[in-house]
């Protein structure tokens, strides 16, 4: 840390020179410093959203989502326990811009003799679409710094997300849990940038320069446009997407971190080992981004291995003591046991190890109307 004089206010101020701009802490100005000549200069497109909420805001609606999804609603306030909550004013950079894509690709005909298949089998189709964006990147070096950022792009269209960047007006849009009157977007309910509109939240510093993100953000729309031009036809030939750069801004977004924590008071509780979980939030619009479920898949596997390995044991003793009957039913508990264990536990550990992190699995689809695309 360095301590700096705002070119704005003359306020002498701690900074950290790695940071790609400052921001004073006492009138909210956003400037960058030439480290080889120390002048600063006043960036002026930065913005922020207002914060709406409060920690205690953020615990109830937590426990408001989870009723939702949860079969005995009732049950929730005995059973989920918040154990953290924190919220973050978030640097994005927001690249305005337009996207045109062209494509050309081969769909195959539809024949009754599967087995033998020539190059007369198959169309050729062109076709072309456009669409606009207000594309974020994250202003952190780190973007697993907060949960629940690096996918938050959740298209209509059936594809595998694989970026960290995601469009603002769509985004902070869902999730909404609270019947409020029709607001504005939170860009178009954007301020100047001053510390105020955080409502004491921490709002984290700015380490990724303009010409980066906006080198990511074309990389993402281009990537995310190849893979809805292959929606088209069975053997994409031919992608290019042309863009056109509107403007770009730094905006701070108020996000909400909830860990939560499930303990079931029924038998679960015997073979359900409690696991942190987390929820991000929209600090604007009070919606739900992102959320990790109590039970999932692979928990509900190890559940059932545990539950058919003792079941195998009883069976047993019944089959040895009583009736040799009890044996065969033993032996099917631990091969449903055994499939529990590898599909629960083996298999998600060996595509984890493949790819280096858990990536799902892209659902099987049909290619979609052209109109919906082009819309």
């Amino acid at each position: 840390m360095h301590e700096l004089y705002c070119p704005s206010c003359n306020t002498p101020s701690q900074f950290n020179f790695s940071d790609y701009l400052q921001m004073c802490p006492v009138c909210s100005a956003t400037f960058r410093i030439d480290l080889e000549t120390g002048q600063k200069e006043i960036y002026g497109d930065h913005y922020i959203i207002p914060n709406n909420m409060d920690a205690v805001t953020a615990k109830d609606l937590s426990l408001e989502w989870l009723r939702r999804i949860h079969h005995r609603p009732g049950q929730v306030d005995r059973e989920f326990f918040v154990v953290d909550v924190q919220g973050f004013s978030i640097p994005v950079w927001t690249i305005s811009l337009e996207a045109h894509t062209a494509w050309k690709g081969l769909v195959q005909k539809k024949s009754r003799n599967q087995s033998i298949r020539s190059s007369a089998d198959y169309l050729t189709e062109i076709g072309q679409f456009r669409r606009s964006y207000r594309w974020c990147i994250l202003g952190r070096n780190n973007i697993c710094e907060t949960w629940g950022l690096t996918r938050l792009h959740q298209p209509q269209e059936p594809i595998g997300v694989e970026w960290d960047g995601f469009p603002l007006d769509s985004t902070l849009s869902r999730g909404r849990l609270t019947e409020e009157e029709e607001k504005k977007t939170a860009y178009e309910i954007r301020h100047f940038f001053e510390f105020k509109y955080a409502s004491g939240m921490n709002c984290l510093t700015i380490q990724v320069g303009e010409e980066e993100a906006l080198r990511r953000a074309m990389h993402h729309v281009e990537f995310y446009h190849h893979k809805l031009s292959d929606l088209n036809v069975d053997y994409l030939i031919d992608c290019r997407t042309e863009l056109e750069i509107a403007g770009i801004q730094l905006i701070h977004i108020p996000m909400w971190k909830i860990g939560y924590i499930y303990r079931p008071k029924s038998a679960l509780k015997y073979f359900y080992r409690p696991k942190e979980k987390q929820l991000l939030m929209d600090g604007y619009s009070k919606g739900v981004l992102n959320g990790e479920l109590a039970i999932i898949h692979q928990d509900k596997q190890v559940v059932n291995a545990i539950i058919c390995g003792l079941a195998s044991i009883l069976f047993v003793i019944l089959g040895t003591f009583w009736h040799p009957a009890f044996l065969f039913v033993a032996l099917f508990s631990v091969l449903v046991g055994a499939i529990s264990i590898y599909f629960g536990l083996i298999k998600p550990n060996e595509r984890e190890n493949e790819s280096g992190t858990m990536v799902p699995i892209n659902p099987v689809h049909k290619r979609p109307d052209k109109e919906a695309l082009s819309a």
